[in-house]
């Protein structure tokens, strides 16, 4: 089972979301504990160019996040509303 960690700036986005995005949020969280890379659940996309970083789109809003397979952390970095400019 995976640690799910959320950075400063995660934790502050989180915050900001409504109740049931917020909720939406907190399931992916519970589901990355057991499985880092839910392909098959999820739309999910390794990010090109970084190691073991992925971003899940869910709803209106996307989670960027890292696995750090031999610590088994995952660290959520953004949750972001979905913009022109979410990947920038």
């Amino acid at each position: 089972m995976f640690s799910v960690r959320l950075g400063n700036k995660a934790e502050k986005q989180l915050e900001g979301l409504d109740g049931k995005m917020r909720i939406r949020a907190e399931g992916l969280f519970v589901i990355l504990m057991d499985n880092p890379v839910p392909a098959k659940e999820y739309d999910l996309r390794k990010i090109k160019g970084e190691i073991g970083s992925y971003r899940i789109r869910l709803s209106g809003f996307r989670v960027t996040y890292e696995v750090f397979w031999m610590e088994k952390i995952v660290r959520i970095a953004k949750i972001e509303l979905r913009s022109e400019t979410t990947y920038d």
